[in-house]
């Protein structure tokens, strides 16, 4: 009974295309491949949840971002002039 209700809901599942999670996860704001195994990670779960993807539709995200004297010794990746253009594109999706 149970090997029925698994196949039952394998055969309704839509697992994710790797080469569409992929695509979407380089298209955020952040360099290719910069979240190391996190980004594997979520490429896993991106697979698994498929598309669509489940609503969120009660998740929160807070992001948290300041310019830093890193910045100011030219040793950050971006110049601290793109941190508020970084965070509204987080906040649009990206």
């Amino acid at each position: 009974m149970l090997e029925k209700a698994i196949d039952r809901v394998a055969a309704a599942a839509s697992p994710g295309d790797p080469a569409a999670v992929q695509a979407h996860l380089d298209a955020l704001t952040k360099p290719p491949g910069s979240l190391g195994r996190l980004e594997a990670i979520a490429l896993q779960v991106g697979c698994v949840l498929g598309d669509p993807p489940p609503s969120l539709d009660s998740a929160v995200v807070f992001v948290f971002a300041a310019d830093h004297g890193v910045a100011a010794r030219g040793v950050s990746a971006y110049p601290a002039e793109v941190t508020a253009q970084m965070c509204a594109n987080f906040s649009g999706g990206g």
